[in-house]
């Protein structure tokens, strides 16, 4: 970027006045900033690489320099050696179309391939920095994602499984602010899954009618702070039940295969190796769910409560789970196992707990349409029109897993 270009961004951003009420203003604005915030972090990456050609310690220099923490400049770092092996990714950082979060998505997925397949993904990203431009890091980020594990799967899922498992780490230290003793776990996709569904249930047991004294009124808080609680349960002994695992088998009969099946989703909310899933089967119970272009065509279980209860039941979680793979409010990505489905038409104004009138939304959203004045309307096919008390309006077309 031109430094006549920086000074203009500069010049409008300051120019707006702080009782400012124009959305229209308010959003170039911000359009603005972010420009100059990943102009900036691109100085920063070509600072960086001049900081380690001088020092042997250079993510030290950095934090020193910076006044920023030691992992703040391996951060840097990483970004300037990322930027290095893509140049393209680096140009689209230093013009202000691309943010240094785009830039961590690349590194932190290069850093968890094997070498023959990160060679494939630095050839394969020059080509994705168009659509970086044009969506958030969380997007970019599933888009990364998709090519790494098209890239894995050219070679055995169960190799692949395996290295995974191998790359299991749990790491402790205690945090010198707080004083807290802190955790961080990777875990292979299976491995994980089975937790996830541990402490889901265990979740549901301890805490489905009441609330720990204690317990944070934030939602996502709150959850962290009720999953926390329901772990120590498990290490404990005192863990609940679950049952034999589940499978569901998403049937998508809305653009036919070739030979005129519908596509098939196993409806993980991680990638799993087919061959896993065939061991799983035979222990596994089997629900199948049929959509069509955004809505439930066939599902097992009944979908059709009318007012006998206002809770939705299993099979209805799971039909919606044919749909949804995150929250439904566009660019949310809370996972389906963590949301509550609404009563489109409110239970109080006479809804029913009937499939067509539940909506999946995570917490913070479920708290933004019952007490912030969000109206939402499905329709037909289940497109979403969201109308917000300053105006905006959100809408969505058909829903569909592979939009997460």
């Amino acid at each position: 970027m031109r430094s006549e270009d920086v000074q203009s961004l500069v010049e409008r951003v300051a120019a707006v006045d702080d009782s400012c009420a124009d959305w229209g203003v308010l959003q170039a604005a911000v359009k603005d900033l972010r420009r100059l915030k990943s102009w900036v972090e691109g100085r920063e990456v070509a600072l960086a690489r001049l900081v380690a050609a001088v020092s042997s310690f250079p993510e030290k220099s950095l934090a020193e320099a910076g006044r920023m923490s030691l992992r703040h400049g391996e951060q840097i770092l990483g970004r300037a050696e990322t930027t290095a092996q893509i140049p393209a990714l680096g140009s689209s950082l230093e013009a202000g179309r691309v943010s240094g979060e785009h830039v961590d998505v690349v590194t932190r997925a290069l850093r968890q391939l094997e070498p023959a397949v990160r060679a494939g993904l630095v050839e394969v990203v020059p080509g994705l920095v168009p659509i970086a431009e044009q969506t958030t890091a969380d997007e970019f980020a599933r888009t990364v994602r998709a090519e790494a594990r098209r890239l894995e799967r050219d070679g055995d899922g169960l190799e692949r499984l395996e290295r995974q498992r191998r790359a299991i780490r749990l790491n402790s230290w205690i945090d010198k602010l707080s004083g807290m003793g802190r955790w961080s776990v990777t875990l292979d996709p299976a491995t994980w899954a089975t937790l996830e569904v541990r402490l889901d249930a265990q979740v549901e047991a301890m805490f489905h009618d009441a609330h720990p004294e204690g317990c944070p009124s934030d939602p996502f808080e709150k959850q962290a702070y009720l999953r926390a609680h329901a772990l120590l349960a498990l290490l404990n002994g005192d863990g609940v039940g679950v049952g034999r695992p589940e499978i569901v088998v998403v049937e998508d009969h809305t653009n036919l295969q070739p030979d005129g099946r519908p596509t098939i989703d196993w409806g993980a909310e991680v990638d799993l190796p087919r061959e896993f899933l065939d061991e799983l089967r035979p222990r596994a119970r089997h629900y199948v769910i049929r959509v069509r272009n955004g809505v439930v065509i066939d599902a097992p279980g009944e979908l059709s409560l009318g007012r006998t209860t206002r809770l939705a039941n299993r099979a209805q979680r799971r039909a919606l789970r044919g749909l949804y793979a995150t929250c439904a409010v566009p660019g949310c990505r809370v996972r389906y196992s963590r949301l509550k489905l609404h009563h489109v038409i409110w239970w109080e104004h006479g809804g029913t707990s009937d499939l067509d009138n539940f909506l999946p939304v995570c917490e913070r959203h479920h708290q933004k349409i019952h007490h912030h004045g969000w109206l939402i309307t499905l329709g037909d096919h289940r497109e979403l029109t969201i109308r917000l008390p300053d105006g905006q309006i959100m809408t969505t077309g058909p829903p569909g897993r592979d939009a997460a």
